[in-house]
């Protein structure tokens, strides 16, 4: 019988251990972290490194300091750790706690170092992780990837990468994470388009609360099959690798999504609700000629309508001339009715095919 996800969850637990203290210089920060890796672009070398990143930019680990001085730690949710070498251990859930706590260790802050000394916070409540690489994978995916502790998208992308580099596939990390193998393909596709955007000069956000809206719609438009067809897409096998797609067009579609910096062009979108009727401008004619010219979406939406009001006209002039053939119906002999039936299958044929591109 197959193992559940649930079950798996389960047995993953019962390679935790019992609550344990351990120095704080027993322990090290986790190079491989998503939030790190997503904030650096790349696993930082030093442990000095990823103490400036968690205590700068968007982490900010001191805003944690006035909790730990009032407080102490509290022993309810005590980091994750990993032992490794040396008596040493490495932090897989708690790293800006760490960060916050030596910063209190090393500051010149009296109240600091009172509170320091005060509430014994040299030793911190751990739990220490006994699985094995596939056992942390799951455990970090099923917690931060579909269940409790969310990631930024762009975090989670660059965590699904770290699987499929330690020799996974794709269908064993969405099982892993409790995650569709769609969704894990579109977090990758976006990363790629991310980089690819750097790689042209129209750099992205890609941390805080701008960055992972940046990250959503991108993804949103590239989940479609106008914007796919639009940018020509041929996904490489290996979604690690780029895709092929045409590179003009990429850059007009960001362009739109976000403004472009290169030539000062603003965006066209104002929220994610945007994004489905500027993807179904790209599908037609009429309407991605405005785009390309510059003008607004709501004008390219006019264009859209425009085209769909003539279609309308066409269907209404052909719906007049049957009415008025079947006036004239009576008036047919046997040939003149045979050759109507065979019109009429004709007609029939170009009905399905109309209907079948309507619904695409």
């Amino acid at each position: 019988m197959p193992t559940t996800p649930k079950a798996e969850t389960a047995g993953r637990a019962r390679r935790i251990s019992q609550p344990t203290k351990l120095a704080l210089k027993q322990l090290r920060f986790d190079s491989t972290n998503p939030r790190i890796v997503e904030l650096v672009g790349k696993p930082p070398t030093t442990q000095a490194d990823i103490r400036d990143v968690l205590l700068g930019g968007d982490m900010q680990a001191r805003e944690l300091v006035p909790s730990f001085v009032e407080n102490g730690y509290l022993p309810y949710e005590p980091l994750i750790v990993r032992p490794e070498r040396r008596n040493t251990h490495v932090v897989l859930e708690g790293n800006r706690r760490l960060a916050a706590l030596l910063s209190m260790q090393e500051s010149d802050d009296p109240d600091e170092q009172r509170a320091f000394t005060k509430h014994g916070l040299e030793r911190v409540p751990c739990l220490v992780f006994l699985g094995d690489e596939k056992d942390e994978l799951a455990y970090l995916g099923l917690r931060h990837l579909s269940k409790t502790k969310d990631w930024s998208a762009s975090a989670k992308a660059a965590f699904v990468e770290r699987i499929l580099q330690s020799g996974r596939t794709l269908p064993h990390a969405a099982r892993i994470t409790n995650t569709t193998t769609n969704n894990l393909q579109l977090l990758l596709l976006t990363r790629r388009l991310f980089e690819r955007a750097g790689e042209i000069g129209l750099d992205l956000p890609t941390t805080s609360a701008e960055g992972e809206i940046a990250f959503w719609h991108l993804g949103d438009a590239v989940r479609r099959t106008n914007t796919k067809q639009y940018l020509q897409i041929v996904q490489n096998e290996d979604p690690l690798q780029q895709p092929e797609l045409d590179e003009t067009r990429f850059e007009l579609l960001l362009g739109w999504l976000y403004g472009n910096v290169k030539t000062r062009e603003p965006k066209l979108i104002r929220s994610i609700r945007d994004i489905p009727d500027l993807v179904r401008c790209l599908a037609h004619a009429r309407s991605l000629k405005a785009l390309e010219n510059g003008q607004s979406l709501s004008e390219a939406l006019e264009e859209l309508q425009a085209a769909g009001a003539n279609v309308t006209a066409h269907l209404e002039r052909a719906k007049k001339s049957i009415q008025r053939a079947t006036g004239l119906l009576s008036d047919l002999d046997e040939t003149g009715k045979e050759q109507v039936q065979q019109t009429v299958g004709e007609l029939k044929k170009a009905l399905d095919t109309f209907k079948r591109a309507l619904s695409d």
